[in-house]
């Protein structure tokens, strides 16, 4: 047989705690989702032993995968490599009468769900993040989400100033995110708009 399709207990159990891991569930939770103790699901994981065919096909059907994908050390490359681009970006949108303050909208195609990520050019490194189910279509999200504009950067707003401290930098994010404001109630806002040094500048479409 081909090495890369060798089959043991520790490269099962390694693999079989990544995929567990990768799908965000608890040794508790996938013992109790097929029927088994805890303490089988640490002896699988810890290479002690391997499951039975049955427990194997359940194993596969719990994390929505074939029995290859779990067993062969190619298709688990393959999984991986699917893993890695689990996520895309749709869209990112300038949020309408605000300057620099987006929403990105992302797919995640694993977990089969929307991502939002709100931030503020001002503070880039710091953002608000919240997860959908994929019950509605993304026009339809993208529009709900845009209607409640107002109250997420405000929301945004209010979260990213409690989280700020004393240090120089976010001194300067808390001063600077005052005068934006005020900008924005002066209606300055518009796409294209950016913040710079206090003041707004414009740039054509």
């Amino acid at each position: 047989m081909n090495d890369k399709y060798k089959f043991d207990a520790i490269s099962f159990g390694i693999r079989l705690a990544k995929i567990r891991k990768f799908y965000e569930l608890t040794q508790e939770q996938v013992a109790e989702s097929i029927d088994v103790s805890v303490k089988s699901v640490q002896n699988w994981e810890n290479g002690i032993k391997l499951p039975g065919i049955d427990n194997m096909v359940s194993l596969a059907e719990l994390f929505g995968l074939s029995v290859g994908e779990i067993l062969e050390d190619e298709a688990y490359r393959i999984f991986e490599k699917k893993a890695r681009f689990r996520k895309r970006s749709i869209e990112i949108v300038e949020i309408p009468n605000k300057i620099e303050v987006y929403m990105e909208f992302t797919e995640d195609r694993f977990m089969d769900r929307y991502e939002v990520w709100v931030w503020d050019e001002l503070a880039r490194v710091k953002y608000l993040y919240c997860t959908l189910e994929k019950v509605i279509s993304y026009k339809e999200l993208k529009e709900s989400m845009l209607d409640q504009a107002e109250t997420i950067v405000r929301m945004y707003r209010e979260w990213l100033l409690s989280t700020l401290n004393e240090t120089e930098e976010d001194i300067y994010v808390k001063s600077e995110m005052k005068e934006k404001v005020s900008c924005e109630n002066a209606g300055m806002a518009s796409h294209g708009a950016m913040f710079i040094n206090g003041g707004v500048m414009y740039f054509g479409d």
